[in-house]
C-alpha cells in the first residue's frame, strides 16, 4: 500500500512526525480519527524513484505495457516472465524501473498488487482492484483486458478534449507570432517615416508607437505579470481549499459546466462499471471510484453518496439526491439495481456521457473556429489601419 507521513501532536504537547500505510488519504485520516489521535497534516511519502524529477508514466505507455502483459499472460507465460519482458521500454525509464522493482519484490513473495501499490502515481485504485480480484481468481489476465478496455476509452476521451484545444491554441500563436513581427520589423520602418511629417500624429498612432519603443518592457511586464498570476493560482489550488473552490465552480460556470459535468460522470460510471464487472463488491467499488475522482468537489459529495449507501439507501436515490448525475442516468441506474444487471447500466450511462461530451466538443470548435478567425483579423487589421493613419492624413499635413 501507499505509504504516508502524518504529523500529530503527543500528549506533552510536541509535533510528532509519523508513518502509515493505507489505500488512501482519506482512510488513514479515518483510521487515526477512530484511535482519538489528533492530525495536523497528511502527505504522500514519495519514493527515491519520483522525487528525482518528479516524472510522472503517460496513460499511453501504460495502456501499451498493459495490452503487452495482458497477451502474454493469455499466452501462458508466468508473472515474472511477464514482468521481465515487459520492463523493457526504453520510451519510458520510469515505468522500467518501477516494473523491475515490482519483479524483484514478485520474485520474494510480495503479491503482485501489493507490490505494485507502493507506487500510487504509476497504478491507481482501479488497476489494484484488478490485480486483487486477478488474484482471488487465479486468473490475470481476464481482469486486466477489463482494465485495458476502461484504459482505452479514457485516453481516448482525453486525446479528443486535447485534440479540440489544438485549433485555438495554434490561433493564437499565429496572431502573438504576426504581431511580433508587426512591433519590431515593421513598426520601426513606419516611425521613420513619420519623423518626416513635423506633424502630430494621430492618438491611436501615437499609443502604439509608445506600445513599439516599450516594447520590450511592456513584453517582460505581460508575461512576468502571467507567470507570477499563474505561479500564485497554482500555489492557491494546491491547498485544499483552494482546489476544492476552483473544482466546484468549474461545476457551476455556465459554459464550462456543459463539458466538465458530462467528462466526470463519464469517469466515475466507466470505473463502476469496470470494478462491478470484475466481480468487485458495490461498496468496494463505491471507495475505489471515489478515489479516483480527479475533481476534489464532486469527490466530497461522493463520500456523502457512499455513507447513505452504507445507510441502507439505494445507489441511484443516493446519487440523485446529491445531484452527481442526471435524472436519466438516475434512471438506469435504478434499472440496473432492480434487475442485477448495474454494470451494464454503467456501461450505457457512460457511453452517453462521452457521447454528449464529444457532440458539445464538435459543435463548440465549429463555433470558436470562426469566432478567432475573426477576432484575429479585427487585431491585425485593427493594427494595420492605425499603422496607416498618418498616411490617409497626409494631405491634411500637407495643407
Amino acid at each position: 500500500m501507499p505509504i504516508y507521513t502524518y504529523k500529530t501532536v503527543s500528549p506533552d504537547g510536541r509535533e510528532l512526525v509519523r508513518e502509515a500505510t493505507a489505500a488512501s488519504e482519506g482512510e488513514l485520516r479515518q483510521d487515526l480519527e477512530v484511535q482519538g489521535v489528533l492530525v495536523k497534516g497528511v502527505r504522500l511519502k514519495r519514493t527515491g524513484l519520483f522525487s528525482l524529477g518528479g516524472q510522472n508514466v503517460r496513460p499511453e505507455d501504460l495502456l501499451r505495457t498493459n495490452q503487452e502483459m495482458t497477451t502474454l499472460l493469455k499466452a501462458g507465460l508466468t508473472l515474472p516472465e511477464v514482468l521481465d519482458l515487459s520492463s523493457d521500454r526504453p520510451e519510458s525509464p520510469v515505468l522500467s524501473a518501477v516494473l523491475k522493482r515490482i519483479l524483484e519484490e514478485v520474485k520474494t513473495g510480495t503479491p503482485f498488487s501489493a507490490a505494485c501499490a507502493k507506487y500510487p502515481r504509476v497504478f491507481d485504485g482501479l488497476y489494484l482492484s484488478s490485480l486483487k480480484t486477478g488474484e482471488r481468481t487465479g486468473d490475470l489476465a481476464k481482469p486486466l483486458a477489463r482494465y485495458q478496455d476502461y484504459l482505452r476509452q479514457k485516453v481516448a476521451l482525453r486525446a479528443k478534449v486535447s485534440q479540440a484545444m489544438v485549433y485555438p491554441a495554434f490561433l493564437i500563436f499565429v496572431l502573438a507570432l504576426v504581431l511580433g513581427l508587426l512591433f519590431t520589423f515593421v513598426m520601426p520602418r513606419f516611425e521613420a517615416l513619420y519623423t518626416n511629417f513635423n506633424a502630430a500624429l494621430p492618438g491611436p498612432t501615437m499609443v502604439l508607437m509608445g506600445l513599439v519603443h516599450h516594447l520590450s518592457w511592456v513584453a517582460g511586464l505581460l508575461v512576468g505579470g502571467g507567470l507570477a498570476a499563474w505561479a500564485a493560482f497554482k500555489a492557491w489550488t494546491a491547498t485544499e481549499g483552494g482546489r476544492l473552490r476552483v473544482d466546484g465552480a468549474l461545476q457551476k460556470i455556465p459554459v464550462v459546466e456543459k463539458f466538465v459535468n458530462p467528462f466526470l460522470l463519464s469517469q466515475l460510471s466507466r470505473t463502476l462499471a469496470t470494478l462491478l464487472s470484475g466481480g468487485t463488491p458495490l461498496t468496494e467499488a463505491l471507495k475505489v471510484a471515489r478515489e479516483a475522482q480527479s475533481n476534489r468537489a464532486f469527490a466530497l459529495k461522493f463520500d456523502r453518496v457512499i455513507r447513505r449507501v452504507l445507510e441502507g439507501e439505494a445507489l441511484s436515490k443516493a446519487l440523485g439526491g446529491e445531484k452527481l448525475v442526471p435524472r436519466a442516468a438516475a434512471k438506469l441506474i435504478q434499472v440496473g439495481e432492480a434487475s442485477g444487471q448495474l454494470e451494464a447500466m454503467f456501461q450505457e450511462t457512460a457511453d452517453a456521457a462521452e457521447w454528449e461530451l464529444e457532440n458539445r466538443i464538435q459543435r463548440a470548435m465549429s463555433l470558436v473556429e470562426p469566432i478567432f478567425i475573426l477576432l484575429t483579423g479585427l487585431l491585425i487589421g485593427t493594427v494595420i489601419v492605425v499603422m496607416y493613419l498618418p498616411i490617409i492624413h497626409l494631405s491634411d499635413v500637407v495643407k
